[in-house]
């Protein structure tokens, strides 16, 4: 699953997208007869940045068309990320050339839905049949103004993924740990006793510290305003940085990231202990780090202290339908049935290995299924995510000011404590705050 990038795009996104109100309306006279195929399915086109998600949706198509009398054609396209948000900013823009749906990455959705006229079609009577079994804070990473814009293909459930063989060396039982204060004693045993990291701590990416925020219940941005002091978020930049630096049971992580090939290898080798991240994060797993099946368990995140979550949402992307779409309507219930049906739900775990949107699926017998996800883990999988299923808050929440507060933190906050421990978690904060509250 595709993370949160896009950072540098953002100053360009934000001057482009004042226009976008206006360029919405641009293709409202669409008819619903118009990219008919010559054997009448109604064509419709699809951008993403991953390979996966086009392979996803082509299935879907043919199911579709198995189902429904209205039949489609999908043409998919695959572009690179960062391509892809150009070229649609541009379309969305001018009012021309933008697909009839698109997957749009959670930051780059801040962007877009900035403008009271979002240049996209609201999903809300689509979604309504399915409103009961959809975990409401992964729909509202994309509404705006009481519509819904955006349906995303999971609920990015944080857990923490543990090299049971390394903790068995050195004495460590994973289920002890329920605290950081936990965590961090069973780090100092596992560096002493194996000289391995219990973790690595990411300088170029933010999904650790999202998750530790989200877990005490508090959020860094507040009225659109950055509240980077709040006591939730100096904790969680002190206990990244004290990892480091004071406890020394983790260093930065290799590649300044924990979703990129230099640190899949250094996980398949087996010189971290753990890792915290998104339950997308096991198809990272299955496809990188092939050494370690049968050796990780999924446990609940630590907390800092009783009454907190042990689970955030992380990452996330929408699929959504603009405002050019050839067949608005028939779209949007293409969009919500590929995502939102029960047999289309579990696809998405079956064949992306992700935490559907529609939670009462976690629990059914299918779920425990014979797949790679499985055959890697084990078949409880599921039996810890429906614990967590109500402690899985949205990420930090995504604001106006979302894509500049990200951007500052990566570009100076975070190399001024975690890449050197030049300041305070407390004092680059605080700096932080003054900054982009000017």
């Amino acid at each position: 699953m595709k993370k949160s990038f896009g950072k540098k795009l953002g100053l360009a996104m934000l001057t482009a997208v004042t226009a976008i109100g206006l360029a919405a309306c641009g293709n409202s006279s669409s008819s619903s007869d118009s990219n008919k195929t010559s054997d009448g399915k109604q064509e419709i086109t699809f951008w993403t940045f991953n390979d996966a998600h086009a392979k996803f949706w082509k299935e879907a198509a043919t199911s579709w068309n198995k189902t429904h009398k209205q039949k489609i054609k999908l043409k998919a396209n695959v572009l690179p990320f960062d391509q892809e948000n150009q070229k649609l900013t541009v379309a969305l823009n001018s009012g021309t050339g933008a697909p009839d749906m698109v997957d749009v990455e959670l930051g780059q959705g801040a962007i877009q839905l900035k403008s009271d006229n979002p240049p996209y079609y609201p999903l809300n009577s689509a979604l309504k049949p399915y409103m009961d079994v959809l975990v409401k804070s992964r729909l509202d990473n994309f509404k705006k103004n009481g519509n819904y814009y955006g349906l995303d293909y999971h609920v990015g459930t944080t857990v923490t993924y543990y090299n049971t063989e390394i903790l068995e060396k050195a004495g460590v039982n994973y289920k002890d740990i329920k605290t950081w204060d936990d965590y961090v004693a069973a780090g100092k045993q596992v560096k002493a006793k194996t000289g391995k990291w219990m973790n690595e701590v990411e300088s170029s990416a933010l999904f650790q510290m999202d998750a530790m925020i989200a877990q005490q219940k508090s959020d860094y941005i507040k009225n659109n305003k950055a509240t980077l002091t709040n006591e939730a978020t100096v904790n969680a930049l002190t206990e990244l940085q004290n990892w480091i630096y004071k406890d020394k049971i983790a260093r930065v992580a290799v590649g300044n990231s924990l979703d990129n090939d230099q640190f899949f290898a250094e996980m398949n080798k087996g010189n971290v202990a753990s890792v915290t991240m998104p339950s997308w994060y096991m198809e990272r797993m299955a496809d990188h780090m092939p050494k370690l099946k049968g050796k990780i368990a999924i446990a609940p995140m630590p907390v800092f202290k009783d009454g907190d979550y042990r689970s955030a949402g992380g990452g996330g992307t929408g699929t959504m339908v603009t405002n050019q779409a050839a067949n608005k309507k028939l779209t949007a219930k293409f969009v919500v049935w590929g995502k939102a049906s029960k047999k289309q739900a579990v696809k998405i775990w079956e064949d992306l290995g992700f935490d559907p949107v529609r939670y009462d699926v976690w629990k059914e017998p299918v779920m425990k299924e014979d797949n790679k996800y499985t055959q890697y883990f084990g078949k409880d999988i599921f039996d810890t995510f429906v614990q967590l299923e109500d402690q899985v808050t949205s990420t930090t929440k995504t604001a106006k000011i979302s894509p500049t507060l990200n951007d500052y933190l990566l570009k100076n906050t975070l190399p001024s404590t975690i890449l050197k421990d030049k300041m305070t978690a407390k004092s680059a904060l605080e700096k932080a705050n003054e900054a982009l509250n000017k």
